[in-house]
């Protein structure tokens, strides 16, 4: 039987901003208009992206990039990113303007009344506009169809209105929710089986950056949104299994959420306040704020370490004993990072 692992992948719209703003830099500087540019990612890769049109626009030189993703199902595959530059003082000064989100609540690493760019996309830009020049530039990120598009997507749900959110923390995006992904997992684990007795299962790219470091990388898998499926396929070929992650994805596996992606449910306000009701460690007035956030990450910003603890190891104990019914022959561990990184906690691990 021949398996069908071959899968697309996909910018994200950080690449295509980090793109469109090279292309435009490159207008501005040699008065060259290129067909495609290659930047550099924050993991150490360099993609070669198409550009859709280069052009002046009174003082600005303009670029447009289209938003691919692969054969990951995503909505925003096909959006337009435009980026217009200038010449301004020796510094690069990034905006988000129309179609870019406004950030209207707490807990996301962007500033509230801010457009939502995010930090690791910010350095992008700046990396790719120092490959041309050495000039300080202001740059201008605008998504055309952005608040058309918005409503169909989870940013207002997180507290981004009036448009996107330019994210993307490796500039390249994995079909990680496909419905054949699970096929290119089954393949990685049986390699890794051929020399390894135990496999770290990561959610995310984050997640999995985080566990390269504590565990060998080659032992750890990205699994996306297919936590429950990973496991009963880990739990028929190791002895021991750690699933590692951020608190928003593991949050729905407490609830008994195996698939996460948006579309099988959404528990996790629930379930932190729910767990925080358990702990005993959260005050009344903080567990309301809790239950109102619109995020994990709004949720954090009122609570002190010590509290995300605590509760988190609430969290972990029960995905433990939910994953444990699964393969009770196997021995699992569970880790749970903060966002700002650091290991939250970790049960069944000794």
């Amino acid at each position: 039987m021949i398996i069908n692992t071959l899968k697309r992948f996909g910018i994200t719209t950080g690449a295509a901003a980090a793109a469109a703003s090279k292309a435009s830099t490159i207008l501005l500087v040699r008065n060259e208009i290129p067909k495609s540019v290659t930047i550099p990612t924050p993991i150490g890769l360099r993609l070669e992206i198409p550009v859709e049109s280069v052009e002046k626009r009174d003082e600005f030189c303009c670029a447009e990039v289209k938003k691919f993703s692969g054969d990951n199902p995503d909505i925003l595959d096909g959006l337009i990113i435009q980026s217009c530059v200038k010449f301004n003082g020796n510094e690069i000064e990034i905006e988000g303007g129309e179609g870019v989100g406004i950030v209207t609540r707490p807990g996301l690493k962007i500033g509230i009344g801010e457009r939502a760019i995010n930090p690791i996309v910010k350095e992008m830009i700046k990396n790719a506009i120092r490959e041309v020049t050495d000039r300080g530039v202001k740059v201008i990120i605008q998504v055309p169809n952005g608040k058309e598009i918005a409503p169909k997507t989870m940013n207002e749900v997180v507290g981004v209105v009036e448009g996107i959110s330019i994210l993307g923390t490796t500039g390249i995006e994995t079909p990680v929710s496909d419905e054949d992904y699970i096929e290119h997992i089954s393949c990685e684990l049986n390699s890794i089986k051929t020399s390894h007795k135990h496999v770290v299962l990561a959610p995310g790219n984050t997640a999995a950056k985080l566990a390269s470091k504590i565990f060998d990388k080659n032992t750890v898998v990205k699994v996306g949104d297919r936590i429950g499926d990973s496991i009963r396929i880990a739990s028929s070929l190791f002895q021991r299994i750690i699933l590692a992650g951020l608190p928003a994805k593991l949050l729905k596996v407490y609830a008994g959420i195996f698939n996460t992606h948006n579309s099988f449910g959404d528990a996790r306000i629930e379930s932190l306040t729910h767990a925080s009701l358990l702990s005993n460690v959260v005050d009344h007035e903080t567990l309301i704020k809790i239950a109102n956030s619109s995020s994990v990450e709004e949720a954090f910003s009122y609570m002190t370490k010590e509290q995300r603890r605590v509760v988190m190891k609430i969290v972990a104990e029960r995905i433990l004993s939910r994953i444990r019914k699964i393969n009770d022959k196997v021995s699992f561990c569970v880790i749970i990072f903060d966002y700002d990184e650091e290991e939250l906690c970790r049960v069944g691990c000794e």
